[in-house]
């Protein structure tokens, strides 16, 4: 049996007639089954019939619906992989969809087989867009697609008629760093302009440019990142969301962290790509204290600045189409360089 895909953790082998008794198993649990179509069990000569139908469909279009086999004991897991929404041919939209066995389940397989698919689908097809849907009671997918950077556009009639949560991800919202731009510095100038102008002033208590694109020389994501500090979160909160909507920002409903209000700006419906992200936080909060000393720190030493640029273009290789664990993968470094700046000058850690 050929190999679909390999991740650190897992094989995809294209479906064969060999694997119908673990599908049957598979596809026979209703625990397994609970949210997918009408949430029935399936019976052997519908499992037949399916597999049938997969092994042509992969065939003819070089994805499918794979069985997955974990590689250090060779076991079949379940089924994860990339088609037409439905197998539904006429569709534009590829899906990415996983079934896997309950005794697998909570070691981290979902999201390491999304993550693959989601890296394997933008290198390999013609597509600036992979979906996924998910039963609004499925909280456990969610926070998979979530976690591997898929963002909910909220429910949407199924090809079947169901009201699915619908999940995006863009290939031109991935990790993609580009050389230094002197009018990087102008952009956010006049995005802070606008910034001082819509929000009020009485809440308002700094604004700055900061990330990479605020380092001079700096290779970079080409997003503005503009930090602005308030009195009060609580305060702002709506008045915030409501006018940064007008100048095409999308608020972060479902940030979990509540030091810290974020907007992108450029992303659908409003654009195809980002470019400005608003960090909106209180002056006191460890964001705010942060991003200025560790922008001030690479400015003032081009050493550790052009160490950190060699991390980030090792890491936007290894996370093209993951920007979360992209910017995870940063921490270990950002927090060396804080921790001696605060240890040097004395401030709280």
């Amino acid at each position: 049996m050929s190999i679909f895909l390999e991740t650190a953790r897992l094989i995809l082998k294209p479906p064969e007639l060999s694997d119908l008794d673990n599908l049957v198993i598979l596809r026979s649990d209703p625990d397994v089954m609970q949210y997918v179509g009408d949430g029935a069990i399936h019976t052997v000569e519908q499992v037949k019939r399916f597999l049938g139908m997969s092994i042509s469909y992969q065939k003819k279009h070089g994805i499918g619906f794979c069985s997955v086999f974990e590689k250090e004991s060779g076991n079949f897991i379940g089924q994860a992989g990339l088609f037409h929404i439905g197998f539904h041919e006429e569709q534009l939209d590829i899906e990415i969809a996983y079934r896997l066995h309950k005794k697998f389940w909570g070691k981290g397989y979902a999201t390491e087989l999304v993550r693959a698919l989601i890296q394997w689908g933008f290198q390999h097809l013609s597509v600036n867009k992979l979906i996924a849907a998910v039963h609004p009671e499925n909280m456990a997918s969610q926070k998979v697609l979530k976690k591997a950077g898929l963002d909910c556009k909220g429910k949407r009639k199924w090809y079947d008629d169901r009201e699915l949560f619908w999940y995006e991800i863009y290939k031109n919202d991935s990790v993609q760093l580009v050389p230094y731009n002197r009018q990087w510095a102008l952009l956010a100038e006049l995005e802070i302009k606008k910034l001082r102008e819509i929000l009020p002033t009485a809440h308002v208590i700094d604004i700055q440019h900061v990330g990479s694109t605020a380092i001079p020389g700096m290779l970079a994501k080409p997003i503005i990142d503009i930090q602005v500090a308030v009195d009060s979160l609580t305060a702002i909160k709506q008045i915030a969301v409501d006018r940064l909507q007008t100048q095409q920002y999308v608020y972060w409903n479902e940030n979990p962290d509540l030091e810290r209000m974020f907007f992108v700006k450029g992303m659908p419906p409003f654009g195809e790509k980002r470019t400005h992200h608003v960090h909106m936080v209180e002056l006191a909060s460890q964001h705010w204290q942060s991003k200025i000393l560790f922008r001030d720190y690479l400015i003032a030493h081009p050493d550790m600045a052009h160490e950190y640029e060699q991390l980030k273009i090792k890491l936007a290789q290894q996370y093209t189409y993951d920007r979360e664990q992209y910017t995870q993968a940063k921490t270990e470094f950002i927090n060396a360089i804080l921790h001696k700046v605060k240890e040097a000058s004395g401030l709280k850690k």
